[in-house]
């Protein structure tokens, strides 16, 4: 097992010396796993650094990223992020979502940024505040083809992301 992180004693003992607040048991490792126990099951639900807050609700990245790759045909499946920025002192929801290349030639991009931002209102009672259609196989992704979604919101923030519209 882990002991910890290189010269980082702070977050070491965070993350893998952490115990109970009421009866002091521990050591526990806090992987940043969301789920929760149902019939005696465990339920993973997604990770506490992907989280997104807005006005009190929890939202999951993953159920707005799926619902945007559903809104529009020109979207490709599994190339979108879903992430928060701060913008004028409250959480504000943004979406990168890469445009299919065979979609890109033709594409009505105000239709498309429409269908968006009407299917994640409909979906998740959410306003987007921000929308970036990108070139196709540009999203940041790990070797295994997850999206990173903390890169894009870097690239987002840096504005270096390869943008077709935004």
């Amino acid at each position: 097992m882990g002991q910890g992180y290189w010269n980082n004693v702070e977050e070491t003992s965070k993350t893998f010396q952490a115990c109970l607040a009421d009866s002091g048991e521990g050591p526990f490792l806090r992987t940043g796993d969301l789920g929760f126990l149902k019939e005696g099951e465990l339920f993973v639900t997604g990770r506490l650094k992907d989280l997104i807050i807005i006005r009190g609700y929890n939202h999951y990245p993953q159920d707005i990223e799926y619902t945007v790759e559903k809104s529009h045909p020109a979207l490709r499946a599994g190339c979108s992020a879903a992430f928060s920025v701060e913008a004028d002192g409250e959480e504000r929801v943004v979406v990168v979502a890469e445009v299919a290349m065979k979609a890109s030639a033709e594409l009505d991009i105000k239709t498309v940024i429409k269908a968006i931002r009407r299917t994640v209102a409909e979906e998740h009672d959410l306003s987007v505040y921000a929308i970036k259609l990108l070139r196709s196989g540009t999203i940041p992704k790990t070797s295994s083809g997850k999206i990173q979604r903390t890169a894009c919101r870097n690239g987002f923030l840096a504005r270096s992301l390869d943008t077709v519209e935004e």
